[in-house]
């Protein structure tokens, strides 16, 4: 028994037939797409399966609602109630859960992970699964259609942040008035962009909170997170997808209605605090630049706040276009827009290893691009002011207040474990001479522990690379290209990396014999070049010693260790 009876219900069609079971499972987990139509549930299914010309997935699904059960029993799908009903002997899905990957001519071993929105509600009872799916589709339709991003990026913006900053200005202290004086524990007074600063803040904080009867009463951070979460679960599915298959997933249609009213995700949230406040800060400069104006007319004292919203708001609309189409140095030369829209259809940022390098001088991240697989990058916010109102991870101030007193207490502790580590230290507790300390101070390598993977082990002895290549360096290149560091500096740099490269490949090398054979040489040849950074830098020979000597240690413990090759495919590197 491995068929059921499907039965999918859109806004004003129904259809049904007999399908597979494992057909039937797909059509739920292609739900994660928020699909709204037949024809939107279908590209869905792209995701866990290969489409081809001359099988579509419900080719038996016909016009109608027959809701008998088949086979191995009944899966009703109503898309517009969120409705799930499984009366099955074949599988019983739910929220969340895997499927495997169907190439198109056979299911694979390679399992996809899905989770569906929370407003999805799953059901065994077939008996009374039809006055559910009503009650929720007249629950669903009393709550109207809303467009949020045409309040979020559109007039209903722009006129609050003219308006409100228009007052705001008005408000300013006059610009003889003495200054405030310093907070305790601040460095100084407060200087005139501190306050404005904190002026536009209180600005954005408001426009977040503050509840509007063009978003049914809700505020805008309430809208903008209530299926933050969903977005972010959906997002890594596809991220793993894609490492999985080693392709890009299909994204949402842009007339597909999950794009055009789905949530808002992570990168979007971040992008849209950066607009928010180029606007805020706009508005303000040409404030500004009214009162600093020759003519009195133009001057904010002379204007109402309606006279000032005729002109502004249709400028402030200007500078948002300009931004959104405007590449982002920081984003890989994105545009805000192509990143929002992006993240709309569900598609992840994936990039090569190379393309993802960050530093070319460091040996970590040469390992990471010498991984097989896409790089993902993703924004989280670490540049937003910390406060509630700008926080994109909890829904409650409770909640929020709650990670901050945890955050407190692990700060206390990391405190206090540092402190009994020096202090043991200082005394010869920890079998080191009474003083001792570490040559490295931003790596670490746990080379003793035999439960850490070879590959993981390697890349600790890179971090101490990368850390020593730095030191080399000097902090006056800092830009990771190598442009302005001197001639012998770039020798050296460029030396240790071949090495550290050739030591990796001989490493990973599927020839043991030829592992065996080349590995002393090439540690020689890594040790001779650590000791020439040391005889030209004396400040890094202590360093260079640990570095040559945690090589060696690393090359013993393998060897002593029967179980494993040196061309073992544990190491990823």
């Amino acid at each position: 028994m491995s068929e059921v009876r499907l039965v999918v219900r859109e806004a004003d069609r129904n259809w049904s037939g007999t399908i597979h079971g494992s057909s039937a499972d797909l059509a739920i987990a292609a739900l994660s797409a928020d699909p709204e139509s037949l024809a939107e549930l279908e590209t869905a299914c792209g995701r866990f399966a290969k489409p081809t010309s001359n099988w579509p997935f419900f080719t038996n699904l016909s016009p109608g609602s027959c809701d008998e059960p088949y086979d191995a029993g009944i899966v009703i799908i109503d898309l517009i109630a969120r409705l799930v009903v499984v009366d099955s002997t074949y599988s019983s899905p739910g929220k969340s859960g895997t499927i495997q990957y169907h190439d198109g001519k056979r299911a694979t071993d390679k399992c996809l992970r899905y989770h569906l929105a929370d407003d999805w509600l799953f059901s065994s009872d077939h008996g009374q699964w039809s006055a559910t799916a009503e009650t929720r589709r007249r629950e669903r339709a009393a709550r109207p259609l809303l467009d949020a991003r045409g309040v979020f990026f559109g007039r209903p913006l722009l006129e609050y942040v003219a308006r409100e900053t228009f007052a705001a200005f008005a408000r300013r202290q006059p610009l003889d008035a003495p200054k405030a004086e310093a907070n305790p524990g601040s460095s100084g007074p407060e200087t005139d962009d501190d306050v404005t600063y904190d002026t536009l803040k209180q600005i954005h904080a408001a426009w977040l909170m503050t509840p509007r009867e063009d978003l049914g009463g809700v505020s805008p951070r309430d809208i903008a997170l209530q299926r933050h979460g969903h977005l972010i679960r959906d997002l890594q599915d596809q991220c793993e997808r894609w490492s999985r298959l080693d392709e890009c997933p299909p994204g949402l249609d842009p007339s597909s209605f999950a794009f055009r009213y789905g949530g808002f995700g992570t990168h979007e949230l971040v992008q849209y605090y950066e607009l928010v406040r180029r606007l805020l800060w706009s508005c303000w400069e040409r404030l500004v630049e009214l009162r600093e104006s020759r003519s009195a007319a133009d001057a904010p004292d002379s204007r109402t706040p309606g006279d000032f919203l005729t002109s502004e708001v249709p400028r402030l609309g200007k500078v948002r276009d300009e931004w959104l189409e405007t590449p982002d140095p920081e984003c890989h030369g994105r545009t805000p827009r192509s990143i929002i829209d992006r993240e709309r259809a569900r598609l992840p940022e994936g990039m090569s290893g190379h393309e993802a390098m960050i530093d070319c001088d460091c040996p970590c991240c040469q390992m990471l691009a010498d991984m097989p697989g896409p790089t993902f990058w993703h924004l989280d916010g670490c540049n937003m002011d910390d406060d509630f109102a700008f926080d994109i991870s909890h829904r409650t101030h409770e909640e929020w207040e709650a990670e901050r007193r945890d955050w407190e207490e692990h700060f206390k502790r990391c405190d206090a474990e540092r402190a009994e580590r020096q202090r043991r230290a200082a005394l010869g507790l920890d079998g080191g001479d009474p003083g001792e300390e570490s040559v490295w101070s931003s790596s670490f390598f746990a080379a003793d522990n035999p439960d850490v993977p070879l590959g993981v082990r390697l890349f600790g002895i890179g971090s101490h690379m990368a850390e020593l290549i730095s030191d080399i360096r000097g902090d006056g290149d800092g830009n990771g290209d190598g442009s302005s560091t001197p001639p012998q500096t770039r020798e050296f740099i460029d030396q240790l990396n071949r090495d550290f490269g050739n030591f990796r490949e001989v490493l990973q090398s599927s020839e043991p014999s030829v592992a065996e054979t080349l590995i002393e040489p090439v540690f020689n040849c890594m040790a001779e070049s650590l000791a020439a950074v040391a005889l030209a830098r004396p400040d890094l020979s202590a360093k260079c010693e640990s570095l040559t000597s945690s090589l060696r240690e690393f090359l013993d413990s393998e060897r002593t260790e029967s179980t494993r090759d040196f061309g073992d495919s544990e190491s990823p590197f």
